[in-house]
C-alpha cells in the first residue's frame, strides 16, 4: 500500500509541475546517459586504459596469429600424403573444406611431349613471317586434329578398315567436286566481268572475247570453233527440251572417275546458270560429306559416336567450310603416333651425392615399364656432372645398365661435363654424343681428408676411438697418422680403381682403359681421339635428327609431392628419407670419385 501511495504521488507531482516531468522524460535520461559515457571516454583515466589494452592485444596477439598460421600450415602438409590414402574411404582430412574435400593424388611425373614445343617454334615464325592469322589456322587445325584422333581412339582392325575405305571414297568425291565448283566458279566470275563490260562503250566486242575466253578454259581440248558448235548444239538441245540429257552429260558427280572429270572437272555447258550449278554442286559436296561422316560414325562404337559428335558440332573446335581443304580428312600423321618410335628424354644434372639418382631410378622403373622394344623406343639422357661418391654414381650408373639389359637403346648427350662419376654414367650408352667442348675421363679416385690431431694435442684434447677390427678406422680426422693406414688406405683406392676401370671397359670394349685411366680429362676432340664418346654433336642436333625421321620425342621428369614441413619436424616423408639417403651418401673418404 505504501508503495502505491508513493507512486501516486509522484505522478501527481509530475502532473502539477512540468519542469520536473521534463527532467523524468526517457529522452532526457538517454541524453544524459550519453554524455557521461562521452565524459568518461575523454578522460584521461580511459585513454590510458585504451593505450594498456593495445598494448597487450600487440604484445599478445600477434604472436598468436603468426604461431597459429605456421600451425594450420604444418598440419595441412602433413595431411597431404595422407589425404590421397583416405579418398577411397571419403576422408579429406581436417582441412579438407577449404580444397573442396580430398582428390586423386597427382602423377609424380612431369611428361611433355617435345615435338609440341618444336611445332611452337614454327607457329611463331609463321605468324612473323607470312601472317598472325595464317598461324593461327595452322594452330586450330593441329588441335582439331589431335581432338579428332583422341576421339576415333585406338581402333580395331576392322573399325581402321571401315573408316580408311570411307575417307578414300570421300576424298575422291570431294576431289571430283572441288574441280567442278572451280570451274564453275571461274565461268561465273567471267560472266560478271562480261556484264560489266556490256554497260561500257565495247560491250559487243567484250562479250565475245570474254565468252571465247570462257569456252577456251572450259574445253581446253578443244579448238574455239569445235567449242561453239558444241556450244551451239547444247543450246538448241536446251530449246527442244533435252535439259536432262545435257545435264546427264555435263555432270557426272555420282561417278567421279568418268570422262568429263578428267576433261573438264563437271563443267556447266554455256547456256545454264554457273551460279544454280555452283550451289548444286555445294550441296552435294555438303551431302557426300555427311555420307562419309555417317560411315566414320557407323564403324565406330557408341560412346565413340557420342564423342564424334559432340567434336563435330562444337563451334570453338570444329572447323567449317575451309575452301579447298578437307577439314575432315583422317588425321592420319596424329593417329600414328602411338606406332613410331618414342623417345624419351631425361636430365641428370648431378651434385657430389649424386642425390639425383633416386629420381633417375624412378624415371628408368617407369620408362621399363611403357617402351616398346618392337616400337623402337629409345632413352636420350642429357648429362651434366663431374663425379662424386662411388656409392652414388655406382647406383646411378647400375640404373642406365638397367635400359640396355632391357633392349632399349641408349644415348648419352654429354653437354659440358662427364668426368670421374659422371663418366662412369656416360661410358653405359650405345651412344655417346660430347659437345665439341664439353670435358670427359677423369677415370680415377681421390681420397682427402683433414687431420686435426697436433692441434687438438696442442690445445691438450685427447680423442679416444675404440674398435674393434685391424683396420676398422685408418686415416680419420682426429687420429694421429700412422703409415700403415696410410699404406692401407691406397691399396683401397687402388682396389676402387680397379672396379673403376673393369666397368668402362666392358661397358666399351674398344676404349684403351690403360691409356686413359689416369685421372687426366680432355676436351671434346681430344676425347674422342682416345674413344671417350662416339662423335661431337650438341643435344639439340640429335633430338632434331630424330624428329626428322618422325620419332615422337617425351621428356620425362619424377617430381614427386613434398612432405613439407611437417615431414621435417616429425623425421619422416619423403623430405626426411632425401636427407637420410644423402647423410648416408656422405661417406668422404676413398669413397669419393672425384
Amino acid at each position: 500500500a505504501s508503495r502505491v501511495a508513493g507512486v501516486a504521488a509522484l505522478v501527481a507531482l509530475l502532473a502539477a509541475d512540468p519542469a520536473v516531468a521534463a527532467e523524468f522524460a526517457p529522452a532526457a535520461w538517454a541524453k544524459s546517459a550519453a554524455g557521461g559515457v562521452a565524459g568518461f571516454f575523454s578522460s584521461p583515466e580511459a585513454k590510458e586504459l585504451y593505450m594498456y589494452t593495445l598494448k597487450t592485444l600487440i604484445s599478445w596477439g600477434v604472436p598468436a596469429v603468426v604461431v597459429a598460421a605456421a600451425v594450420f600450415a604444418v598440419v595441412a602438409s602433413s595431411r597431404k600424403g595422407k589425404d590421397a590414402k583416405d579418398a577411397n574411404r571419403g576422408a579429406g582430412g581436417p582441412f579438407s573444406f577449404l580444397g573442396g574435400g580430398a582428390a586423386a593424388a597427382p602423377s609424380p611425373f612431369a611428361v611433355k611431349r617435345l615435338n609440341d614445343k618444336l611445332d611452337s617454334y614454327a607457329y611463331a615464325f609463321e605468324g612473323a613471317t607470312v601472317s598472325p592469322e595464317s598461324a593461327e589456322r595452322a594452330k586450330a587445325r593441329r588441335a582439331f586434329d589431335d581432338k579428332y584422333a583422341a576421339t576415333l581412339g585406338k581402333l580395331t582392325a576392322a573399325e581402321r578398315e571401315a573408316v580408311t575405305k570411307a575417307a578414300e571414297k570421300w576424298a575422291r568425291e570431294d576431289a571430283s567436286l572441288r574441280r567442278k565448283m572451280a570451274a564453275a566458279a571461274r565461268r561465273m566470275r567471267a560472266q560478271a566481268v562480261a556484264k560489266a563490260g556490256k554497260k561500257g562503250g565495247n560491250a559487243g566486242a567484250d562479250a565475245d572475247a570474254e565468252a571465247d575466253a570462257a569456252l577456251e578454259e572450259a574445253f581446253p581440248f578443244l579448238d574455239l570453233d569445235e567449242a561453239e558448235d558444241l556450244e551451239e548444239r547444247a543450246a538448241a538441245r536446251a530449246r527442244a527440251g533435252e535439259a536432262d540429257t545435257l545435264a546427264a552429260d555435263t555432270s557426272d558427280t555420282e561417278n567421279p572417275s568418268s570422262d568429263s572429270d578428267a576433261s573438264g572437272g563437271g563443267f556447266s555447258f554455256p547456256g545454264s546458270s554457273p551460279s544454280s550449278a555452283l550451289a548444286k554442286l555445294a550441296a552435294k559436296r555438303a551431302d557426300a560429306e555427311a555420307k562419309y561422316v555417317a560411315a566414320v560414325a557407323a564403324a565406330l562404337p557408341s560412346h565413340k559416336r557420342g564423342r564424334l559428335s559432340k567434336l563435330l558440332s562444337d563451334p570453338r573446335v570444329s572447323p567449317g567450310w575451309e575452301g579447298n581443304r578437307d577439314s575432315l580428312a583422317l588425321p592420319a600423321e596424329r593417329m600414328a603416333r602411338r606406332d613410331r618410335k618414342h623417345v624419351f628424354v631425361l636430365n641428370f644434372f648431378g651434385d657430389v651425392q649424386a642425390s639425383q639418382a633416386a629420381g633417375l631410378r624412378e624415371e628408368v622403373t617407369a620408362i621399363l615399364r611403357q617402351a616398346k622394344t618392337k616400337r623402337g623406343d629409345e632413352v636420350v639422357l642429357v648429362l651434366n656432372t663431374g663425379g662424386g661418391t662411388v656409392t652414388g654414381y655406382g647406383l646411378a650408373a647400375a640404373q642406365l645398365t638397367r635400359l640396355r639389359d632391357a633392349g632399349i637403346k641408349l644415348t648419352v648427350c654429354v653437354e659440358q661435363v662427364a668426368a670421374s662419376g659422371g663418366y662412369m654414367m656416360a661410358c653405359c650408352a650405345d651412344r655417346l654424343v660430347a659437345s665439341p667442348f664439353a670435358v670427359l675421363g677423369s677415370i680415377g679416385v681421390i681420397s682427402e681428408i683433414p687431420n686435426l690431431y697436433e692441434r687438438l694435442k696442442k690445445e691438450g684434447i685427447e680423442f679416444q676411438t675404440v674398435t674393434a677390427g685391424k683396420f676398422k678406422r685408418t686415416l680419420t680426422p682426429t687420429k694421429k697418422i700412422d703409415p700403415k693406414d696410410v699404406e692401407k688406405s691406397k691399396a683401397d683406392i687402388e682396389d676402387v680403381l680397379v672396379l673403376f676401370k673393369t666397368f668402362v671397359a666392358s661397358q666399351r670394349p674398344g676404349l684403351d682403359i690403360d691409356a686413359v685411366a689416369t685421372g687426366e680429362t680432355w676436351f671434346g676432340a681430344d676425347a674422342l681421339k682416345r674413344g671417350l664418346c662416339d662423335e661431337l654433336r650438341t643435344t639439340d642436333d640429335v633430338l632434331l635428327d630424330m624428329l626428322k625421321e618422325g620419332a615422337e620425342i617425351f621428356s620425362v621428369k619424377y617430381k614427386p609431392q613434398r612432405g613439407g614441413p611437417a615431414a621435417l619436424l616429425a623425421g619422416g616423408g619423403e623430405d626426411a628419407g632425401a636427407f637420410e639417403s644423402v647423410n648416408a651418401a656422405r661417406g668422404g673418404g676413398w669413397n669419393a670419385l672425384r
